[in-house]
């Protein structure tokens, strides 16, 4: 008696989809991407990946190619599919009406989100059921190689890294969660079951959002961030989006707070470069640059709920820029 393979349909062919990708086809899935048509031939042509390892250069690649590719919701109604993966930003998830056609599109299919907002999972309840959909979150490195010209780590291709002892937590009905990390696990995906992974990733994600943009302001420089004055700005307002996050989910973050300490801050980064098996400088501005609009919207979002909730928001105000987003309803 055989199994029939799960079918899966990534919506978005980056970095993070080619991850998931190749997981998931470790694990026997039949993976499909969903991707607009001016990315359907790069899609079809294929991919190398290179996984990154701790004190290991220039791994050989890991090639993905013979995945379907389709880029209309009439090609999509064709097939059953038992997930969906939502492999793109807060803000390219929410531009146009595209979940709503999806949705209408993939029948009775588990949704997987992995989208970092504080709000996506209430949004996009709107056209997918709470019951059918899952929320996970990227606990790897992702990145088009080379991130800057002349680097040799790897590429060209897609790089990632799993940091060690990395769990990728996913929340959701026990029906509808066991199917996907089970899946995950066979592929060799450190796949955790949690019991929010919203509320557990408020925090650390309000933290992060804080982060990067006071980095930003700096130029993405590690150096100019870690001076006196725009390292206490930019902590300033991580604690405050922290504040808001804990406020806004029940999520404690106390012992975040603790950990936004100028001394702290600059010890775990220095940790960090001398480990990541990658320059998390050139990193953080090329991905973060890259879903600028996301972090923008995100401390909106933050400062919108702080406001409503009578909390300090001036320092988060202070790093954002003026034109910076708003969730659309």
């Amino acid at each position: 008696m055989t199994t029939e393979q799960p079918r899966v349909l990534l919506v978005g062919a980056g970095a993070v989809g080619q991850v998931f990708a190749h997981y998931l086809r470790a694990a026997g899935c039949a993976v499909t991407f969903f991707v607009k048509p001016k990315y359907a031939a790069e899609a079809q042509k294929g991919f190398a990946l290179y996984e990154l390892k701790i004190r290991e250069r220039a791994p050989a690649p890991r090639p993905l190619s013979g995945v379907g590719v389709l880029t209309s919701e009439r090609e999509v109604q064709k097939t059953r599919w038992d997930q969906v993966w939502l492999c793109m930003s807060s803000t390219a998830l929410r531009a146009g009406d595209w979940v709503k056609k999806l949705a209408a599109s993939t029948g009775d299919a588990t949704w997987v989100m992995l989208q970092p907002a504080i709000d996506d999972r209430e949004w996009l309840s709107q056209w997918v059921p709470p019951e059918r959909l899952l929320t996970g979150m990227i606990p790897f490195l992702a990145f088009q190689a080379p991130l800057t010209p002349g680097d040799a780590l790897a590429g060209p291709g897609t790089a990632f890294w799993m940091p060690p002892l990395t769990k990728g937590l996913l929340s959701g009905t026990r029906e509808r969660l066991w199917p996907v990390l089970s899946a995950l696990r066979a592929g060799g995906y450190p796949a955790q079951e949690d019991p929010d992974v919203t509320r557990a990733a408020s925090v650390p994600s309000a933290v992060l959002c804080a982060l990067m943009l006071g980095l930003e302001t700096q130029g993405w420089s590690f150096e100019r961030l870690l001076q006196p004055e725009p390292l206490a700005r930019t902590l300033g307002a991580a604690r405050e989006a922290a504040r808001i996050a804990e406020w806004a989910t029940g999520a404690s973050s106390a012992s975040v707070q603790a950990l936004l300490k100028p001394f702290v801050l600059k010890s775990a980064l220095a940790v960090a470069t001398r480990l990541a098996p990658v320059d998390l400088e050139a990193f953080f501005r090329a991905h973060f640059t890259k879903v600028s609009d996301q972090t923008r919207l995100m401390a909106r979002t933050y400062i919108d709920m702080g406001r409503g909730a009578t909390l300090d928001t001036r320092q988060l105000q202070a790093l954002l820029p003026q034109d910076a987003p708003r969730a659309p309803r």
